[in-house]
């Protein structure tokens, strides 16, 4: 039972909210009560959550040196010998091997997405998260591929503006997560050898948060989305979308709260607001 419990601990549930941009391209596309839809949408989402948890517990098994030097990810179950090494690696591969068979029950396409997905982590795991900013893009492209598996699996058109809306987002959180490792570390040295500039990463944020607003106006009055529900009232949920971000900077700027955007999100008071009113704001104009 107890190895049982360490195994979910190592899949990380808690950070499968990120997976909710699978099912964005379905709820956008006014397509969330067409049933064939949404169980495809739904099972890519199922899909995308074993494939993350596998990176995770690759992550943990490689890293567990490492996260045993760490004040929290000493905690976490391979690092504190609650599981194996060897266990948490054939565990990985089976939530990976799960995964892909899921998605290609959906459409091999979506199958070839995730593939692309654990590729790409793969490789991030092995070396290229120590490269400053190509991390981040790395992390945003998870994003993008959440997306694009999420139109191919609910068969729904993907617009240009939701994919950029999307990736952009991504960025800004990524970067936000780098911010609060960077203000926690008191050593300038340690600082300095992670090849992030604090002043720039600051700075990267604040044109990402306007970017990201522009880009979902722009989303809002393209003439794709007044095509397809005749009218331009979406833009109506941009002031949930300013709240969000804002409060955002707000608490990577002033708390430096950005290591898991996961917990602030369903956290903050403010945050979770913000999200709430954007969901009922737009499918009220969606959907009723």
């Amino acid at each position: 039972m107890q190895r049982i419990k360490a195994l979910l601990e190592l899949a990380r549930p808690a950070q499968w909210i990120k997976n909710g941009f699978v099912l964005l391209p379905l709820f956008f596309a006014h397509a969330l009560l067409d049933a064939a839809a949404l169980r495809g949408a739904l099972l890519a989402t199922a899909a995308f959550c074993l494939a993350a948890s596998a990176v995770y517990a690759f992550n943990d098994a490689r890293d567990v040196e490492r996260d045993r030097l760490h004040p929290d990810k000493c905690m976490r179950p391979v690092a504190r010998g609650a599981l194996g090494t060897a266990l948490a690696y054939r565990f990985s591969a089976a939530l990976a091997l799960l995964s892909l068979l899921l998605a290609a029950f959906v459409r091999l396409e979506v199958a070839a997405v995730i593939l692309l997905y654990l590729g790409i982590q793969l490789a991030y795991s092995l070396g290229l998260k120590r490269i400053a900013y190509l991390d981040v893009v790395i992390v945003a492209s998870g994003f993008a591929l959440r997306i694009i598996a999420g139109g191919l699996s609910a068969e729904v058109p993907l617009t240009p503006w939701i994919l950029a809306v999307g990736v952009l987002l991504a960025l800004m959180l990524a970067l936000g997560k780098r911010h609060g490792d960077l203000v926690h570390v008191k050593d300038a040295r340690a600082r300095a050898a992670s090849g992030y500039d604090l002043a720039i990463v600051e700075r990267l944020l604040v044109g990402l948060s306007g970017t990201v607003l522009a880009a979902y106006v722009l989303y809002t009055f393209s003439p794709e989305v007044i095509a397809r529900h005749g009218h331009h009232a979406l833009f109506y949920s941009t002031p949930w979308v300013l709240l969000g971000v804002l409060r955002y900077l707000f608490l990577v700027f002033r708390r430096g709260a950005g290591g898991d955007p996961s917990r602030l999100a369903v956290r903050d008071p403010l945050l979770l607001l913000a999200t709430v009113g954007w969901l009922a704001t737009l499918t009220g104009i969606l959907y009723l």
